[in-house]
């Protein structure tokens, strides 16, 4: 009679890893979903928005999987703006990351409610939960570390060779964080054996392969270019194609995955003060994310990690690595906090193995006289051998602790109620004369671009992203002779211009120069 309940129970334990793997993503897409931003964003993530809709191209390095990505989510998610789509592709990816997670802690031997809480600290981090609720880089980002770092754990050479390609041609943190993980054990497996030359030499070229054809998604922006290029080099190659930089010939194309001027002149070597700024900062970062519970456990979890050299150097590396990028920011950069996104993985790799040493620590061991049962060798309700009640209890509180904090960070990770972007675009937009081109600084332009150029809204007008300080207003004015000109900034930026003020609120502010009048088109 108990045969079938106990080969029941222990089919669900072969599968327990399988079923919580699955239960963790089911759960994180619903929370990702639900708490996603609903509609256009602005500056980066709208354009993201822009040319997963369009298939263009972006700022560099064109992240071309973000862009394939978010235009493959606008084919298969059936409702809402393309906008929202292109934004549910990060939740998916984000969602993937943390599952994953969990199969590569588990894969280095952590206990199952260690793995699940480093999984699910990371997961409620406001940095991962914020990735996943914006269209922007850093979601596919995370899903290629964790999935990078599965095939390390898991000693797939060929797989982490494709997934280091296609991580390089996403994000450049991925270059200077992991990608010198994979490459040295690709060495060391492939060179640090005894096995024959044919054989060291036969697997070598499976795994350059598989990098190389990791690197095709860097094909999309040059196929995109040699469609619709050479560009004019004046703005973003519209009306033709979104095309950041708008190259005038394949030298200006390379320069642009490159990097391009973008990103030349924005690192330098930091004074003793900015390197403490930094640091601070960091540390500020952690505790934010993490809690005061999740940094102490962290720090446990470094000094744990020490007992397993390769995985210290690896999760070492990988946070020193993102350190000293951080250092090396110059002012330009307004937004570094975001780069401190990699250094979360191996805090939560730390996390867990402090909590897998309390959880699984001798110390926890039941020291009660063995039952009767137990000394006959009659399976008891958890087995002979089993431990005290006392792990259960910790991790419940462990767990409820990274819940709880997890849920203190809502108002930081929730962009539910994220329409401000569109109302002040569609009513800017609707207030404009005709004919109008309309001059605005990035984080506004790109949203009001995303609503002229995607959802075809006033297509008389004309949307020119440009900041003041790479060519004053009152000079970029002068190329619309015979067209009613207008501003979207604030005061400061329209200081010193013959302007009206049209539209005003919280977010932005819409002007008009001279005569021209704001009454729609």
């Amino acid at each position: 009679m108990n045969g079938k309940p106990n080969a029941a129970l222990a089919h669900l334990r072969r599968h327990a890893d399988l079923l919580l793997a699955l239960g963790v993503l089911l759960a994180l897409l619903w929370l990702y979903f639900r708490t996603a931003a609903p509609d256009v964003l602005s500056g980066d993530s709208a354009e993201f928005q822009i040319v997963g809709a369009t298939l263009g191209v972006p700022h560099p390095t064109t992240y071309p999987l973000s862009v394939l990505g978010g235009w493959l989510a606008t084919q298969v998610f059936p409702s809402g703006t393309l906008a929202r789509r292109v934004t549910l592709f990060s939740v998916v990816c984000v969602a993937l990351a943390m599952t994953i997670g969990y199969g590569v802690l588990r894969r280095l031997g952590l206990v199952r409610a260690a793995a699940l809480l480093g999984t699910l600290a990371l997961a409620f981090t406001p940095g991962v939960w914020g990735a996943a609720t914006v269209a922007e880089a850093y979601a596919p980002l995370l899903l290629l570390l964790c999935a990078t770092a599965l095939a390390l754990a898991a000693g797939n050479l060929r797989a982490a060779a494709l997934l280091a390609g296609l991580g390089a041609t996403q994000h450049g943190l991925f270059v200077i964080t992991l990608l010198p993980v994979v490459g040295f054990w690709l060495l060391h497996s492939l060179f640090g054996k005894t096995d024959p030359a044919r054989l060291r030499i036969r697997r070598t070229i499976a795994v350059a392969c598989c990098f190389a054809v990791g690197l095709t998604p860097l094909l999309y922006p040059v196929l995109q270019f040699a469609r619709f290029g050479p560009f004019s080099g004046l703005d973003y190659g519209l009306p033709t194609l979104f095309f950041w930089g708008a190259p005038r010939n394949w030298g200006e194309l390379a320069d642009l995955l490159s990097g391009g001027a973008v990103r030349r002149g924005i690192f330098r070597l930091p004074d003793p003060a900015a390197a403490l700024a930094v640091l601070r900062m960091v540390a500020a970062r952690l505790w934010f994310e993490f809690g005061p519970l999740g940094v102490l456990l962290g720090v446990v979890g470094v000094w744990r990690c020490g007992r397993r050299p390769v995985l210290l150097v690896a999760s070492g590396w990988v946070a020193a690595a993102t350190l000293a990028y951080l250092l090396l920011l110059g002012p330009a950069v307004e937004d570094a906090p975001v780069f401190t996104l990699p250094l979360l993985l191996p805090w939560a790799l730390w996390l867990a193995l402090a909590s897998d040493g309390l959880l699984a620590g001798p110390w926890l061991r039941s020291s009660a006289p063995a039952s009767r049962r137990e000394r006959e060798g009659i399976p008891g309700r958890f087995g002979p051998g089993t431990r005290s009640r006392f792990p259960r209890i910790v991790a419940v509180l462990l767990l409820l602790a990274t819940v709880g904090w997890g849920y203190s960070r809502l108002p930081y990770t929730d962009k539910r109620g994220l329409t401000v972007f569109r109302a002040f675009g569609e009513r800017a937009l609707a207030m404009l004369p005709p004919n109008a081109a309309v001059i605005s600084h990035w984080e506004q332009g790109t949203t009001l671009l995303y609503l002229h150029l995607v959802e075809r809204q006033r297509p008389d007008v004309v949307v020119d992203i440009n900041e003041p300080g790479d060519v004053p207003w009152a000079a970029r004015a002068l190329r619309y002779a015979g067209r009613p000109v207008c501003f979207v900034g604030g005061p400061a930026s329209v200081a010193g211009l013959d302007v009206r003020e049209i539209v005003r609120d919280g977010y932005a502010a819409l002007y008009c120069a001279g005569g021209a009048r704001g009454d729609g088109g």
